[in-house]
């Protein structure tokens, strides 16, 4: 009584590529400028991709703009990189569904939609980079290239190119293989098979890993890939960057989509246990089958391992949402767990599927609108600021201006407030690093001598005693001129973000 029509390739690449645009429309539309994106605009880029280790980035960027700076000429390369995931993902698709529907095309969609992603997706110049480092390792992935040893080269240098683009990508070529593993245990694939698989995964890896330290390692200067001290605090510090990312992922729920996310996990736990049981059938020797079993019990602690990834283990000490690139593996065995479930029980419920994928658009349009409410207040902000410059003699005739921030409250967005009290999530996404406001934007408005400050040294000349006088006086920053320049000093923001709660006080 229910047939999902079966797609050709070429209606899947057709269906990714309508949904990824609906998906990335948000962020184009935004048009937002995340802080590196600011000082990238402007030149100030230097070897800063080369330095960490993603040359191929450099390379990319170079390559599209027919330049050897940075210029901004998104959202061109964030169209061509979707397009490259919409290949890889039509790949990926028909790597698990031999023939595919449009309900099993849902099944990958994470891949792109993961929620988390959308901090990488949202930057001008380091998304492009890292969507392809993710298409790089669905390659690795999906390679049928008969003959083993060639095969193995071709997803070591996928897996090389990813680790060239974004390193931490590499947490999804894990947790794409956990998953492999319980599919071809879903599929009563034959034990050796399965464990032969694994071992070559595991080649591959290592290979690739040596391709990289053999490259693209040997230009790293940057000290932001260092691994955390090892000592008497070591596990504590691993520990507690574990718990926070955890809890990042359990504030994507809130009261309303609890009975989805509750659901979906009882859905697919019950698919887990049904292919856990199903190792029993398989063909092979018991001992195969015994070290089959725990390899798939030790998917899961992999999988949530994956989902901070290798930042786990190093000094960084920012946790952002563009870190969890592994959580896409999480949503991808979730919705194949219980597409596979609700398939056995009736086929027609997986349509079901399309509540999840339709809260990860939900999301994402949300996120759009926070941008937005972010460039806003930036933009009135800056015009605050250089009308007072432009109207003042004294302070248009300085020489330079020292910017210096507000020590908390950097994103504090009351128009964002109600969306991001209903989604924590959000203002995790927009990220701490990213301040009310930097002076790169001011270039925007034409005030082209305004640069980094420091507060303790602005406190420290003070307490010196050196001659200053405060010019203006605002509500959210205060302007002074001393004998080094001006500074442009912006207060605590002490004011409610909610609108409504000043309501309630009248």
């Amino acid at each position: 009584m229910w047939n999902e029509p079966v797609l050709t390739k070429k209606q899947v690449v057709v269906f990714f590529s309508v949904v990824s645009l609906i998906y990335v429309y948000p962020v184009i539309r935004a048009d937002y400028a995340y802080i590196d994106d600011s000082w990238r605009s402007l030149l100030l880029a230097g070897d800063g991709w080369k330095n960490q280790g993603r040359i191929l980035l450099e390379v990319l960027h170079k390559f599209l703009t027919f330049t050897g700076g940075t210029t901004n000429i998104f959202p061109l390369p964030l169209l061509i990189s979707v397009f490259a995931m919409v290949l890889a993902m039509t790949r990926l698709t028909c790597w698990y569904f031999p023939t595919p529907s449009w309900v099993a095309c849902l099944v990958v969609l994470p891949v792109l939609c993961n929620p988390f992603f959308l901090g990488n997706i949202a930057y001008q110049y380091d998304g492009p980079g890292m969507i392809l480092a993710v298409a790089a390792v669905i390659y690795a992935i999906t390679c049928t290239v008969e003959n083993v040893f060639l095969r193995g080269l071709v997803a070591a240098v996928s897996m090389a190119v990813t680790l060239a683009l974004y390193q931490l990508t590499i947490t999804l070529f894990i947790g794409l293989c956990c998953i492999e593993c319980l599919w071809g245990v879903r599929n009563r694939i034959e034990v050796n098979s399965i464990l032969y698989t694994l071992l070559q995964r595991g080649l591959q890896l290592l290979c690739a890993g040596l391709i990289y330290y053999l490259t693209a390692y040997q230009f790293i200067t940057s000290h932001r890939g260092d691994s955390i001290l090892f000592d008497a605090n070591w596990l504590s510090v691993v520990q507690r960057k574990f718990l926070f990312s955890m809890g990042s992922i359990y504030s994507l729920a809130n009261p309303w989509n609890a009975a989805l996310f509750v659901g979906l996990l009882v859905v697919a736990s019950v698919g887990l246990l049904s292919w856990l049981a199903s190792i029993a059938t398989l063909q092979g020797r018991p001992l195969g089958k015994i070290v089959v079993l725990i390899a798939c019990l030790g998917v899961l602690p992999v999988l949530l391992l994956c989902v901070p990834g290798a930042i786990l283990f190093l000094a960084e000490p920012n946790l952002d949402a563009r870190n969890y690139i592994g959580f896409s593996a999480v949503l991808v065995l979730l919705l194949l767990l219980s597409y596979d479930v609700l398939g056995r029980v009736w086929k027609p419920l997986r349509v079901l599927l399309v509540m999840p994928v339709l809260f990860m658009f939900s999301f994402c349009y949300a996120f759009g609108q926070v941008l937005i409410a972010k460039k806003e207040l930036e933009t009135a902000v800056a015009q605050y600021i250089a009308y007072d410059i432009v109207a003042h003699e004294s302070l248009s005739a300085a020489p330079i201006f020292y910017y210096v921030g507000p020590l908390t409250a950097g994103n504090w967005l009351p128009r964002g407030h109600a969306a991001m009290t209903y989604m924590p999530s959000l203002r995790y996404l927009l990220s701490d690093a990213n301040t009310l406001l930097h002076p790169q934007f001011m270039t925007r408005l034409g005030i082209n001598n305004v640069v980094e400050g420091d507060r303790e040294n602005f406190e420290a000349a003070i307490a010196a005693g050196n001659r200053y006088s405060r010019v203006v006086d605002r509500k959210f920053y205060s302007i002074y001129l001393t004998e080094q320049g001006g500074f442009i000093v912006f207060k605590e923001i002490l004011d409610p973000e909610d609108y409504t709660l000043q309501l309630n006080e009248k």
